[in-house]
């Protein structure tokens, strides 16, 4: 199922700096438009990346896939007596 997302319309002004960075990133592709690129910096900035995975560019399944290779090493190493206990 689709979210639904109430949209309200507003007015803002933005400084000089501020607007040219947005038009350059919508001129860059990365946005569709200026209110796109106006949500994504507010909801970056205020309430934080969807996801922790999505600020070191990976997905939760290399990650996962990376801590299970790292666990089978660690196994190894404890069956054949490479770890030293503390």
């Amino acid at each position: 199922m689709a979210d639904c997302v109430s949209m309200i319309a507003k007015h803002i002004t933005l400084t000089d700096p501020v607007a040219d960075i947005v038009q350059a990133e919508i001129a860059a592709g990365r946005y569709k438009d200026v209110s796109a690129a106006l949500n994504d910096a507010a909801w970056h900035h205020f309430i934080g990346a969807p996801s922790p995975f999505t600020e070191y560019g990976v997905t939760p399944e290399e990650v996962e896939a990376s801590a299970e290779a790292d666990l089978a090493k660690i196994r190894e190493d404890r069956k054949n007596k490479k770890l030293v206990e503390l």
